[in-house]
């Protein structure tokens, strides 16, 4: 579609009266996301240290949405982004993963003490 990266702005809003969310767009995608492979399951901390460790750093929401509807990364496994959000990608929907549609899957915020899988991005 040759659409630039970048902001798209909807015209002027009254800061005090709207919010809106912010959605980021790509054309294309330079590096790759993974789930990590590890013994054990990460709290937050370990697994920006883990990603790190193996030459790559924790994947943003951006990168993974754009894994998933770009290049088709499809992984039932929660795991930890950049943002602290816990989350992953189904292409395929099938049982145990979540709704029958696919989509990328949320856990939300949750306390940065538990321990879950971990996506990077290099």
């Amino acid at each position: 579609m040759d659409l630039a990266p970048g902001l798209r702005s909807y015209g002027q809003r009254l800061r005090l009266f709207h919010s809106y969310d912010a959605f980021c767009f790509s054309a294309s995608v330079k590096g790759g996301v993974y789930f990590l492979k590890h013994l054990t399951k990460l709290n937050f901390t370990e697994a920006v240290q883990a990603c790190a460790i193996d030459g790559s750093q924790i994947a943003k929401v951006g990168q993974l949405y754009a894994a998933w509807r770009m290049m088709g990364f499809d992984r039932c496994d929660a795991g930890w982004l950049a943002d602290g959000s816990v989350r992953y990608p189904i292409t395929k929907p099938r049982a145990n993963c979540g709704p029958p549609e696919p989509g990328v899957r949320s856990f939300g915020f949750p306390p940065l003490y538990l321990k879950f899988g971990v996506y990077c991005y290099r």
